[in-house]
């Protein structure tokens, strides 16, 4: 299974290479083999990249009055966009949306002194997107496809870490209407089918030891996938006489199917409870997700901005984590329990750092 999911992963980051997402990619140019072919050309890709690096930093020694500790606070962003109009007919829009970002902390002994401790995350994403459209009329048929992961994996209670853990993957197919696209005044909105693939690596046991060491490191690897009706609405603009560029990305998605319900609805609403878990838990799988993000970015000079980003997502149930059923129990439970988000989910953000648009 690791094997499908790097596979994917390694094709969709070549695909953005050679749009020239990436700023080491080459960009062809459009040959002309005769005049028919040169009348057809639809131009050049149109292209745009962002790179953000924030940093802060504090240090004391262990006599410092007030018993302040350092701590160093970093994240880096890269933001990019390859568009292309294919032919008078088809339109390809790519994005790539990727972050991480850490927070190392000191900490103090019993003796006084100075430590630091391993860093935790405080940004991680990876979104990569291609949409290719019919734009012939008024409601324009759709194709996409979107990669969703994240670069570290730190869920595992006793610190053993993944790379892109876990990893979705949605092809969508629809109806699609830009309302409007005027320089830097954008709303597009898509109504389709997805499909959803989801991939995962976890560890059997988080059972330890004596002196703390895990007695069981063998990763399980588990699928799972899910369809269903999608709504996005994505908007931009400039606001505040253009001062302050501001993005918004809204998608609703409301499964019909999910290839893990008909083991959980077959137990026994006793032995959910038994586990900690909602006797309805099977309906939990076809809730409606939401996500609504909103960015401001402003720029004060050419290398230095403000971003202020805001993300709600209500997400009832994490599908990338698959109940695993044997002998009329589930198995996994404590990690069914953590994918269970009842309420909805806030991340907010603001930073000043050096930014480079190329």
């Amino acid at each position: 299974m690791p094997s499908v999911k790097y596979g994917w992963l390694a094709c969709l980051v070549a695909i953005c290479c050679s749009m020239g997402i990436f700023p080491a990619a080459a960009v062809a140019e459009d040959s002309e083999q005769d005049s028919l072919e040169a009348a057809f050309n639809a131009g050049r890709w149109g292209k745009r990249a962002s790179v953000g690096v924030n940093l802060l930093q504090s240090y004391y020694t262990r006599n410092w009055n007030g018993g302040d500790k350092g701590s160093v606070v970093w994240n880096a962003t890269f933001d990019a966009t390859a568009q292309k109009q294919l032919s008078p007919d088809w339109h390809w829009f790519n994005t790539a949306n990727l972050a991480f970002g850490q927070n190392h902390q000191q900490d103090r002994r019993a003796d006084g002194s100075l430590f630091w401790r391993r860093p935790d995350k405080s940004t991680d994403q990876i979104q990569l997107e291609s949409l290719l459209r019919y734009t012939r009329g008024e409601l324009d048929p759709f194709f996409s496809v979107r990669l969703s992961s994240q670069f570290l994996d730190q869920t595992d209670p006793l610190g053993r870490k993944f790379t892109f853990n876990p990893l979705e993957i949605f092809e969508s197919a629809g109806i699609s209407r830009m309302f409007y696209e005027n320089g830097d005044r954008r709303l597009l909105a898509r109504l389709g089918f997805t499909l959803r693939q989801s991939f995962r690596d976890q560890y059997r046991s988080t059972e330890v030891d004596a002196v703390g060491r895990p007695v069981d490191d063998t990763i399980l690897s588990e699928s799972t996938s899910d369809g269903g009706l999608e709504l996005t609405l994505n908007y931009d603009t400039r606001i505040l006489q253009e001062r302050v560029e501001y993005r918004s990305q809204l998608r609703v998605y409301k499964a019909v199917y999910y290839s893990g319900k008909s083991d959980v609805e077959d137990l026994d609403q006793q032995a959910l409870l038994d586990a900690g878990l909602s006797g309805d838990l099977a309906d939990y799988f076809l809730a409606a997700d939401i996500d609504f993000e909103n960015s401001f970015k402003a720029n004060i000079t050419r290398l230095l901005n403000v971003q202020f980003n805001l993300r709600w997502v209500y997400d009832k149930y994490d599908t990338t984590v698959k109940p695993v059923v044997a002998d009329g129990a589930i198995q996994n439970a404590t990690a069914v329990q953590g994918a269970v988000r009842k309420s909805g989910q806030l991340r907010q953000t603001m930073s000043i750092g050096l930014a480079y648009t190329f």
